[in-house]
């Protein structure tokens, strides 16, 4: 009897520690550092757990397309989600939240199916509290688990369905405001040579923007003919330094030619490591996302509602007409999944 009890107690214990300090709260600037080689230093003691809070700088559905297949193919990911969330004050840094459809990537591995992952997001577009849609320029808590990719810790649900690795984002202000870009000159992001420099204490140079919106002017497209929707560009200022511009699903980009001559630059810095640690090479997988175009010709950005107020501009150009009817008669019955039948 006292041999049951003293397992019971044990047991007690054990659970009490482990709910005290999971999750625990941390901030993004903690969640993100990095060894000399570029893979993460706090998933080497870290909690399963975090929770940390910032402002929401993109609509997940112009990053990714969250359209639900669960075809069975190899490494083909079908639905994905991602937003990327960035820290205030001396928060200096930002962390992306990711999930995906089919993580087995084949048959006989977890995966959702179209209902469920329809579900999934729908859950994650979503304040649990209000029902509230989020927006960029909402201030959010993430409660969740992480795991390093490519030269990042990313708060997602290390590819596994289970509810018990879900992560949650609740909202903590609505329409605080999307952050001012930080005015970011290339040569703080890459050195004499033309290579990306690497600040393992996240102190300058590309990791110290990582995942936090920038602006950079005075640079012109090398190459427009890439210029599309998922496509990459690269831009180029006068000291001869370049930097790789991917481009999202936005309608916009789709809908505006490239912008031509000296042009400024409005977007999230990421990175997108191509080796593991991600610092192999000279090359570190570092570029721009700039996830829709709004045509003003001058900035490569979305400013958001354009002059006009007409409410059939479908295509922004001031006038209600049979190109607005076009457009829309393309996308006739099409839906977004996460933000429609939800309920």
């Amino acid at each position: 009897m006292m041999r049951i009890k003293l397992i019971i107690v044990m047991l007690l214990a054990i659970s009490s520690t482990t709910f005290a300090a999971d999750p625990a709260w941390v901030t993004h600037r903690q969640l993100q550092a990095v060894h000399s080689d570029g893979s993460s230093s706090f998933d080497d003691t870290g909690p399963t757990r975090v929770v940390l809070e910032g402002i929401i700088l993109n609509s997940p559905e112009q990053w990714f397309d969250p359209t639900a297949d669960d075809t069975m193919a190899a490494w083909f990911m079908g639905g994905q989600w991602e937003v990327y969330v960035q820290g205030e004050g001396e928060d200096h840094a930002g962390t992306s939240l990711w999930v995906g459809q089919n993580y087995g990537n084949g048959p006989g591995y977890e995966n959702y199916t179209n209902q469920e992952w329809r579900a999934e997001i729908s859950r994650l577009n979503r304040d649990p509290n209000t029902g509230y849609i989020f927006n960029p320029g909402d201030r959010v808590r993430v409660t969740g688990r992480y795991l390093f990719y490519k030269g990042k810790l990313n708060v997602n649900e290390n590819h596994e369905i289970g509810t018990n690795f879900d992560f949650t984002v609740e909202l903590a202000e609505p329409a605080v405001g999307v952050p001012q870009p930080e005015a970011v000159e290339l040569s703080e992001l890459k050195d004499a040579n033309n290579n990306e420099i690497f600040d393992p204490a996240r102190l300058s140079g590309c990791e110290y923007y990582q995942s936090r919106l920038i602006r950079i002017n005075d640079v012109n497209i090398v190459d427009p003919e890439n210029w599309g929707v998922e496509q990459t560009i690269t831009i180029r200022g006068a000291n001869g330094l370049t930097l790789p511009v991917r481009l999202g699903l936005g309608s916009g980009i789709g809908r505006f030619s490239c912008p031509a001559g000296q042009i400024d630059v409005i977007g999230i810095l990421d990175q997108n490591a191509p080796g593991y640690p991600p610092n192999i090479d000279n090359t570190k997988g570092y570029r721009i996302l700039v996830l829709n175009y709004d045509g003003n010709g001058l900035v490569l950005t979305d400013l958001g509602c354009k002059r006009g107020n007409l409410a059939g501009d479908i295509n922004t150009d001031f006038k209600v007409d049979f190109k607005d009817f076009a457009e829309l008669a393309a996308n006739w019955l099409e839906y977004r999944d996460g933000l429609y039948g939800c309920d």
